[in-house]
């Protein structure tokens, strides 16, 4: 945990033999989830990263959506970035230089701030 957000810290091979700890951990993370905190996923310590990794975080980042949670992916070396470019997976879900990057809370512009004033003017609370 990271203030409300879930950290998945990553670290090693992701391929096909392991690719089911990925899959187990980024449910847990959801399942914890706190919106508008994000998960993300701290891939900056894999050393390799296969197919199988694309296509749990291209699921994960799906039942995010669906769970009204932002999935968010940290990478910075090539042999993790490259695979997320030759997929067209970073169009979808656009990966992170830095931790402190992913844990950025983002609100819609038309969202705006609602003061404490306003909501107790408002329920007519003085």
């Amino acid at each position: 945990m990271h203030g409300y957000a879930v950290v998945v810290r990553v670290a090693g091979e992701v391929d096909a033999l392991t690719v089911c700890e990925l899959h187990w951990e980024i449910a847990v993370g959801l399942a914890l989830a706190t919106p508008p905190a994000p998960v993300v996923v701290d891939l900056t310590e894999v050393e390799f990263f296969a197919a199988a990794g694309l296509n749990e975080l291209h699921h994960g980042h799906v039942a995010a959506k669906a769970a009204g949670v932002a999935l968010r992916v940290v990478a910075c070396h090539r042999h993790v970035l490259r695979p997320f470019e030759i997929s067209g997976l970073d169009r979808e879900l656009r990966p992170c230089r830095t931790l402190a990057e992913a844990l950025a809370i983002r609100t819609p512009r038309a969202l705006k701030p609602v003061s404490l004033q306003a909501v107790t003017h408002a329920s007519g609370v003085h």
